[in-house]
């Protein structure tokens, strides 16, 4: 009677190991919820907690991974994304991730390793093609980061960071008009997209439609604090161009007056003089793009 007693107990029993896998898959799902709601420390808590049930949770390394790198802690984060690609080497995800972070880092031929990997597994993932693209152009070769940027609109139509680097090669090596357009439908799809305002206001200055840049430019100064030298910068040659000095020079001041040496040398040599022209324009230095990875 009692071995059958036994028996009947360990027959409708739940496993210790089942019981812990469903506490850290809870957990897990806890974690991602605030991960995605942007509460990292609530993240990182409750991932912390499913790794300390499930140790072989590949797929919790690779969120804490995420979350150190959303917090800029890279060092961290490469070694939670090696750890989960050993105990999981086939997810797509974690590889898109990974050559985030490297291009966050600046190890552009990283970033092109990883996309690439990420492409091997799942040649339909849009992020794959728009981090390798990004890894591309960061490396000066445009011709193959646009292929790859328009591959990634193909798969995803409203992916808005592929569009805007599409417009950004388009509008510097083949297209003004093109580009801008790129660029303005990828600000429709995210508004707030990093660089977006001020890119678009580059190109209609290149394009020397000096009204609509300043009007640009006012709003990139009054949304994009990243932005603020670049944006008097540009501001200021595009009321030079529309042979407005007075405007011209309050913004050549206030660039000077953050540091920018181009502008210093306009500001002693036009604006402090009688010269109706800059005398000898500076070569303008390549814009550094602003992104986000």
């Amino acid at each position: 009677m009692r071995t059958l007693f036994l028996a009947l107990l360990f027959a409708g029993a739940t496993p210790y190991c089942a019981l812990a896998q469903g506490g850290a898959e809870e957990l897990f799902a806890q974690a991602t919820t605030a991960y995605e709601a942007g509460d990292y420390e609530q993240a990182r808590a409750r991932v912390n907690e499913a790794l300390t049930i499930d140790p072989a949770l590949a797929k919790a390394y690779k969120l804490r991974g995420d979350i150190h790198q959303r917090t800029k802690a890279f060092e961290q984060a490469m070694e939670d994304y090696k750890r989960s690609e050993s105990l999981d080497p086939g997810n797509v995800r974690l590889f898109v991730s990974r050559s985030a972070l490297r291009l966050a880092e600046g190890n552009y031929k990283g970033a092109i390793r990883d996309a690439e990997k990420a492409v091997d597994v799942d040649p339909t993932n849009a992020d794959a093609f728009n981090n390798r693209a990004w890894a591309l152009y960061l490396s000066d070769m445009p011709d193959a980061a646009l292929k790859d940027a328009i591959k990634a609109v193909r798969l995803r139509p409203d992916h808005a960071e592929a569009l805007y680097l599409a417009g950004i090669i388009k509008g510097e090596r083949y297209d003004e008009h093109e580009g801008m357009a790129d660029i303005e439908a990828a600000l429709k799809l995210r508004p707030s997209l990093p660089g977006g305002l001020m890119s678009l206001a580059v190109l209609l200055y290149e394009s020397e439609q000096y009204e609509q840049a300043v009007l640009k430019l006012n709003e990139v100064l009054a949304t994009d604090t990243a932005e603020t030298l670049a944006a008097h910068i540009y501001r200021g040659h595009a009321y030079y161009g529309m042979k407005n000095k007075e405007s011209a020079c309050v913004d050549f001041n206030e660039a000077m007056r953050l540091g920018d040496r181009e502008a210093t040398f306009i500001v002693r040599n036009y604006c402090n003089t009688e010269e109706t022209k800059i005398p000898r324009k500076p070569k303008k230095g390549a814009r550094k793009i602003t992104v986000e990875f």
